[in-house]
């Protein structure tokens, strides 16, 4: 028996919001990922544990989820300060802390920087060095409405920012996707580079991107986002393309010395995705089939 019209019109506007959630995710370089586990429930003294203030719970990545202002002399009826709490698009940035004492920061614009950090347990405090910089900055822990890990930096009694964890620590954390030495691509030469120059530059992005799928099956997520990696890969279920040259991100044309020179890369890519032998996997995993097929790629322009 066929359901009502009314069923079938519900149905179908259903399957059309899903579909254009679905198409906005990848525009902005989210793709889910299927066969993923639920995360597993911690009890109350794990939960308490990862919210100490100590450095080893500032590990892994964190998102910038918002800047929270208070308006000096500006008071509510109630005698408290007027706070403003900015969830805009415009604060998209993550920022990555590793054992070794580095972090890393990375901005859908094109942002990149790295530095030192150390943490002060007494005084719960961050001291972030970069460009030859220190700055102290308050710290709290704690935990946000969807369950993940909070962070907020106080830099002054006006001033806060709010960070969300946004993958936590490997056990390798060199293997980490925005571990410096993965990101070497994204910073602009200051002088034109040859052949071989440009070929280590994509080769760093694409061992970057590789990374990005590889730590996403440890952490076991539900979804893999290039929206902080923006580049000519475009991966698909199962499989591995280069996006239109009308496409190129202008994040990823800037990373390179000219834009000629960030055509030559993209010839490179495009040229051995046609020419190079290439394995197939059909593990019925599309996120572990395409890290492999893209460290294929790696390795065998490696050898050219």
């Amino acid at each position: 028996m066929l359901p009502p019209i009314n069923s079938l019109a519900m149905t179908s506007f259903k399957l059309l919001i899903i579909f254009i959630m679905i198409t906005m995710m990848q525009h902005h370089g989210i793709i889910y990922r299927t066969g993923t586990k639920r995360p597993r429930l911690l009890n109350r003294q794990t939960k308490e544990e990862r919210i100490r203030p100590i450095p080893a719970n500032m590990l892994g990545t964190w998102r910038i989820s918002g800047v929270s202002t208070t308006q000096q002399g500006v008071i509510r009826p109630d005698g408290q300060p007027v706070t403003q709490y900015d969830q805009s698009e415009k604060h998209n940035m993550l920022i990555s802390f590793f054992p070794d004492s580095t972090f890393t920061r990375v901005g859908t614009e094109g942002e990149y920087a790295t530095g030192k950090w150390d943490f002060d347990s007494t005084a719960r405090t961050i001291f972030l060095t970069s460009n030859r910089k220190t700055e102290e900055i308050g710290v709290f822990f704690s935990y946000a409405d969807n369950g993940m890990r909070l962070i907020n930096f106080e830099f002054s009694p006006t001033e806060s920012v709010s960070l969300t964890e946004y993958g936590h620590k490997l056990l390798r954390f060199q293997d980490d996707p925005y571990f410096e030495k993965n990101n070497w691509w994204r910073i602009k030469p200051e002088r034109s580079e040859n052949d071989v120059q440009i070929r280590a530059r994509l080769l760093n992005y694409l061992a970057h991107t590789a990374s990005i799928l590889s730590s996403a099956q440890i952490r076991e997520q539900d979804y893999i986002s290039m929206e902080f990696s923006q580049g000519i890969v475009r991966l698909y279920n199962v499989g591995v393309g280069v996006v239109k040259k009308d496409k190129i991100p202008a994040t990823w044309i800037s990373s390179f010395y000219s834009p000629k020179e960030a055509h030559k890369a993209y010839d490179m890519f495009e040229d051995y995705l046609f020419t190079g032998k290439h394995k197939k996997y059909q593990s019925g995993n599309w996120v572990r089939d395409d890290h492999h097929i893209l460290v294929d790629i790696h390795n065998g322009m490696r050898k050219k």
